[in-house]
């Protein structure tokens, strides 16, 4: 029979013994694994080419905003880019219906014509904000909201989005549910190039395995729901959202490609590029998205089958009340957001009082 000091003094030395061990196991997470890249870390972004590439993580998510609203008499929030930016960045990182359930770094890129007031907003609100240099070129453009898209191929470059695997969404968009699972799409995993002699000819060397997941282009509000193209006849994919894979090689090879638009240029720069590189029976194919996560003219049928991802200028044509259901919706995310900061800013303002 054991006695009870004995049994006493056994207990004790196991209870030191699991002491000494949880100690340790904490002093090697805190000097054994790296610490997480700051967000200025991540802003002092280099040079493409002046160093090899490190990335910083697994999974991110990058939006490239080209606001031309910035006369100096004009509110930040009258610009519609800007707001709808901010909005997805709520619904992301804060809202507790839709953000990420494990969530990872937001990286906008910003031309340097974008306002410093709308940088440090976009850092406020829990972005990593990267200024980016304009990519010149000479495609004519249709449109004078286009005129900056050459730019927003720096999303590539791994020096400026030092992440494994990124999904880019474009700015004019509003989610509906949360959106981590996308990262586990088996369209979204490296595939290895094909007819890599032929796609060297034509313009020039690719990266050994790339990732380029979509949504095909629904071209109309007036699509079925859902949008499945089962027949395959929308071969284009629209480039509003898309997964891909960051890398030296591939952003090499799309600067090429801007200098050559009689390849691909129908109208719309960034997405005839895209399409033309990854497009189907070329080297870099792109592969589909399951059709529940993103639609571009989205419509009521989209919304209420609970689409996750809708893209849409909401801001555009009249007030809230003139939209259709979509646009409603995106409405009152906006004013959800802006009552979200204004109640965490009254909350800060507050004083405080001791008790006596």
């Amino acid at each position: 029979m054991v006695q009870t000091g004995h049994r006493e003094d056994f207990m004790s030395k196991k209870l030191f013994a699991f002491c000494l061990f949880s100690i340790g196991i904490t002093i090697f997470l805190l000097v054994g694994s790296p610490a997480p890249p700051s967000p200025e870390e991540l802003n002092d972004a280099p040079a493409p080419g002046l160093r090899p590439v490190t990335y910083h993580g697994h999974h991110a998510i990058s939006i490239f905003l080209a606001s031309r609203s910035n006369q100096e008499d004009r509110s930040d929030n009258e610009d519609g880019y800007f707001v709808s930016v901010r909005t997805l960045i709520y619904q992301l990182l804060h809202s507790p219906d839709t953000k990420l359930q494990n969530p990872v770094p937001v990286v906008v890129l910003v031309p340097k014509h974008v306002k410093e007031s709308k940088v440090q907003t976009l850092r406020h609100d829990g972005a990593i904000v990267v200024e980016v240099e304009d990519v010149t070129h000479n495609t004519p453009i249709a449109a004078e909201r286009w005129t900056s898209m050459a730019t927003k191929l720096h999303i590539f470059d791994p020096a400026v989005v030092p992440y494994e695997k990124v999904l880019f969404m474009d700015a004019d968009m509003v989610l509906t549910r949360p959106i981590d699972k996308i990262f586990q799409e088996f369209s979204t995993e490296l595939s290895p190039i094909t007819n890599t002699t032929q796609a060297e000819a034509e313009v020039g060397p690719l990266p050994e395995q790339y990732i380029l997941a979509a949504s095909p282009e629904s071209h109309r509000k007036d699509h079925t729901y859902p949008f499945l193209d089962s027949d395959h006849t929308a071969s284009t994919f629209n480039s509003g959202l898309f997964i891909y894979s960051p890398s030296v090689e591939i952003f090499q090879y799309y600067m090429t490609l801007v200098d050559h638009p009689e390849l691909y240029y129908t109208g719309v720069p960034d997405q005839d590029l895209l399409n033309y590189a990854h497009r189907w029976g070329g080297p870099m194919a792109w592969k589909r998205l399951h059709w529940s996560w993103y639609i571009n003219e989205p419509n009521d049928n989209d919304f209420q089958g609970k689409m996750a991802l809708l893209h849409t200028k909401w801001w555009e044509q009249g007030t809230s009340i003139s939209k259709d259901a979509v646009e409603q919706f995106a409405f009152a995310r906006r004013w959800e957001m802006e009552g979200y900061w204004k109640g965490r800013n009254d909350k800060r303002n507050t004083p405080k009082f001791r008790r006596l």
